[in-house]
């Protein structure tokens, strides 16, 4: 079998999928199959949208004629023009959803503070080019043969406003590593990872974190950003805690990550992380400084942070590149 993976971003970029382009195609290959993938490049990075896709789909055509089946790692800078090549060419596509493209450039342009689910309940008013990326959007939907969500939280809203079938759409959980040992930290520090926009709602954190240092010497909070993942990993072995407080944390990839050291985490409620990880983290309203320092505050407590280290021993599930090409696989054998 013949699988072509496409991709926004590569191992060079910053962030949780860059990992899965490489960590696919590897397991598909040592499953037997041929895996080709194709990132973008400088030219796609530099255009504009709708330029940047009209290259991308040219660009990648011969090798879409090459493949069996296509599967795409996000739903907007690759989804778009690989649903639309396979479709022309006949080939069965799956299109990964592990974000919202539309609420997130949204979210990053106003700087609003809106939750996924209030965005879809009423869309606001959409610029120019956000309204083209909706349209888009909805026209790969259309097209597409499955969409693989990785949280049933974001599949559900995803079903009620795009009229998605209840067939053409099921859950693929993200890699989760196999638990590893980490260090025991000397110090209490709450360690944030990843890009600073809007949406990430890093002031809040700042913020908190101000106040919670005020009243607890022994806290420190360490932001990091523009790292490898080596160097990130490298962090979490050592922190004391992991912390994202983003206004929709699909189901993120360094919380995933700080929980195969036993790390404890601190996470918004809008999240698909509690469908793996029902305990050893503490939930809060993404809308609500309050909450937010009172999860810090309650992290702090030795009593609390080792009840919430002993939940995630006791929680040994892990999800292999293996595992989910095999349910890839899976899926283009039903569609």
């Amino acid at each position: 079998m013949r699988i072509l993976i496409t991709t926004g971003l590569s191992r060079a970029d910053i962030g949780g999928p860059t990992q899965y382009g490489s960590g696919l195609k590897n397991a598909f290959q040592e499953l037997g199959h041929e895996a080709k993938l194709i990132s973008y490049g400088r030219t796609e990075k530099f255009l504009p949208i709708g330029a940047r896709h009209i290259f991308f789909f040219f660009r990648i055509l011969p090798q879409i004629f090459w493949a069996n089946y296509v599967l795409t790692l996000d739903t907007f800078s690759t989804g778009v023009p690989s649903v639309w090549g396979a479709k022309i060419l006949g080939k069965r596509n799956i299109v990964r959803v592990g974000g919202d493209y539309l609420w997130s450039a949204y979210v990053n342009r106003t700087g609003k503070s809106l939750i996924l689910p209030d965005f879809y309940d009423k869309i606001p008013k959409l610029s120019l080019k956000e309204k083209l990326v909706a349209f888009l959007m909805r026209q790969m939907i259309k097209r597409a043969d499955f969409l693989a969500f990785n949280t049933e939280w974001q599949r559900e809203i995803w079903q009620k406003r795009y009229d998605i079938s209840y067939p053409k759409s099921n859950v693929v959980r993200n890699y989760i590593p196999e638990k590893k040992d980490g260090e025991i930290s000397t110090i209490k520090n709450f360690l944030w990872a990843g890009r600073v926009i809007p949406e990430k709602n890093l002031e809040l954190l700042k913020m908190v974190g101000e106040r919670v240092a005020k009243k607890y010497p022994e806290f420190r909070l360490d932001i990091l950003t523009g790292k490898s993942h080596e160097q990130v990993l490298d962090r979490i072995k050592d922190c004391y805690a992991a912390i994202s407080v983003a206004f929709a944390d699909f189901c993120p990839n360094f919380i995933i990550e700080a929980v195969s050291f036993n790390k404890p985490f601190i996470i918004s409620k809008e999240t698909g992380l509690n469908e793996i990880y029902p305990e050893g983290g503490l939930f809060f309203d993404p809308h609500r400084p309050d909450e937010l320092e009172r999860s810090m505050e309650a992290a702090l407590d030795y009593r609390i942070y080792n009840k919430l280290v002993e939940e995630l021993k006791e929680n040994a599930i892990s999800h292999s590149w293996k595992n989910i090409a095999e349910e890839y696989l899976d899926i283009w054998k039903r569609i």
